[in-house]
């Protein structure tokens, strides 16, 4: 267990979360490990509903909380339905879809808090976001250890906290050759497909048209590569 939450953005959580488990067997694999802090992750969404539900009750006549409070019980039911999609994909071996859950999941409870701050006006509130903080935590820690797994197999002394590719890491299957591996900063040697900018004639003016042109089937190399000029792009 304890190099499993190595492996987490948050371990001293993690550590504290499964310890508090009474059902976890002695000798546990790294797959009933993920489980159960999928588990956690579950059991605190159920109480952060509930407090979004008492928000919700105590908010008559103030219409933008009531509004907020309506919007975050949905986002919530999002998230636990991919939390259970996880959980499912995780036990027919479908790690990466797991994981998309997961992220689809921790994302919906990230814009749940996102959006109560607009209304940080009660205790009951404030209460909510930081238990809805510590509930991301959780969900962090569920995600980076299937991150781990996909990465590195069961053994859990060979697991790591979560790396980018700004860390100069690719993941496998991620389109990232061997070659094109880099320690930080731009890879000197991506050929760029195409480039997003604002000041020049000879390029896309959003992130959103340079996807667009993507092409469905890149044929002969597994990249296509967008730079991004620095600048301003508000677009979703």
């Amino acid at each position: 267990m304890y190099h499993a939450c190595q492996a987490t953005r948050f371990p001293e959580l993690c550590e504290t979360s499964l310890t508090q488990l009474s059902h976890l067997p002695p000798n546990t694999t790294s797959l009933q490990i993920i489980q159960s802090t999928i588990s956690v992750s579950d059991h605190n969404l159920k109480t952060g509903q509930s407090m979004v539900k008492s928000i919700l009750d105590t908010s008559k006549g103030n219409l933008n909380r009531t509004n907020i409070a309506t919007i975050c019980l949905d986002i919530l039911s999002y998230s636990s339905y991919r939390i259970k999609s996880s959980h499912y994909a995780l036990t027919h071996g479908n790690i990466k879809d797991a994981r998309a859950w997961m992220s689809a999941a921790l994302g919906y409870q990230q814009n749940c808090w996102g959006a109560l701050k607009y209304v940080n006006d009660t205790k009951l509130v404030v209460d909510t976001m930081l238990f809805l903080d510590s509930l991301v935590h959780h969900s962090s820690n569920a995600l980076s250890m299937m991150v781990a797994y996909d990465n590195y197999g069961e053994d859990t002394t060979l697991w790591t906290p979560p790396k980018t590719e700004r860390d100069g890491f690719y993941e496998k299957g991620s389109g990232g050759k061997l070659e094109l591996r880099f320690n930080g900063g731009f890879p000197s040697n991506l050929k760029v497909d195409v480039t997003v900018c604002k000041n020049h004639r000879k390029c896309y003016k959003t992130v959103q048209e340079a996807v667009d042109a993507a092409p469905n089937n890149k044929k002969g190399r597994d990249q296509y590569v967008i730079k991004i000029r620095k600048g301003v792009y508000e677009e979703t």
